[in-house]
């Protein structure tokens, strides 16, 4: 990941060049890849707004978790394209922030949107704390339009667990808990290269519901509900859930041209 960084008070925009190491079989950008420019850019916006991780880690003792996130993509970039994320702020409530995403191709093509609500929380307590006086009403950018649809609630699901990972040292972040983007990366494992050969993922939602420490066990447990539309539950070791996901795959069949074995969803 290369990166080009522009921004304002109101419309943060950074450019991306896709690497080798964050496509699939396909040459696309993978979601956890994608996730982490988001991550990345929300991260470099709110820095230079004055409310970044950083600032409030040391000035507060607080820190951003993020609580949702929802993905449409109309195309995926691919290997050594470069792509440019756009963020803003639509809104803020008691202990809650409304950032909204748009990304676009080198020539201007709307490559798919993403909407995420994110928590300010105590270190210590680890429960969300009020940011109505930290993120201003003057940061908000209401002329800036967001064209899908906001998260809903995820149903949850009684399935057996498909399979089990151990959350190890490559998984933590820097708040030693599992990764967001580690949670998209395991929920997505689930699927089959064969999957993907077929079609690409139109629309991702997930809830985090609860963090993941390191050596934890975590069982997968996944169910279609129609026809390529899946939900995708990650349990801990006392059977609670600690996120909850809807994945949408497109109606468009891709060609035939991936070599690979065949094995079926």
């Amino acid at each position: 990941m290369q990166l080009i960084m522009e921004t304002n008070n109101k419309l943060g925009e950074y450019t991306f060049k896709v690497l080798p190491f964050e496509v699939d079989f396909r040459e696309k950008l993978t979601l956890p890849h994608l996730t982490n420019y988001i991550l990345n850019s929300a991260g470099y916006h709110s820095e230079s707004l004055g409310f970044g991780i950083q600032k409030i880690n040391k000035e507060s003792n607080k820190s951003w978790v993020l609580s949702r996130l929802a993905i449409e993509m109309v195309n995926y970039p691919k290997n050594y394209d470069k792509i440019q994320v756009q963020t803003w702020v639509e809104g803020v409530m008691r202990t809650f922030s409304f950032r909204n995403f748009a990304f676009l191709s080198k020539e201007g093509e709307v490559l798919g949107y993403a909407r995420s609500i994110w928590a300010m929380i105590d270190i210590e307590t680890r429960k969300p704390t009020n940011m109505t006086d930290i993120i201003l009403p003057e940061f908000f950018n209401k002329e800036k339009e967001c064209p899908i649809a906001k998260s809903g609630k995820i149903p949850a699901i009684d399935v057996d667990a498909l399979e089990t990972f151990k959350v190890k040292f490559s998984d933590i972040d820097f708040n030693q808990h599992l990764n967001s983007a580690k949670y998209i990366e395991h929920i997505i494992d689930s699927f089959t290269l064969y999957k993907f050969s077929k079609r690409d993922i139109k629309r991702f939602e997930v809830d985090f519901i609860a963090e993941s420490t390191f050596g934890e066990t975590i069982s997968i447990h996944k169910k279609e509900i129609e026809n390529n539309d899946f939900l995708v539950e990650l349990r801990n070791e006392n059977n609670e859930t600690i996120c909850r996901s809807k994945i949408s795959f497109s109606d468009k069949i891709l060609h035939n041209d991936y070599n690979i074995n065949k094995v079926r969803e």
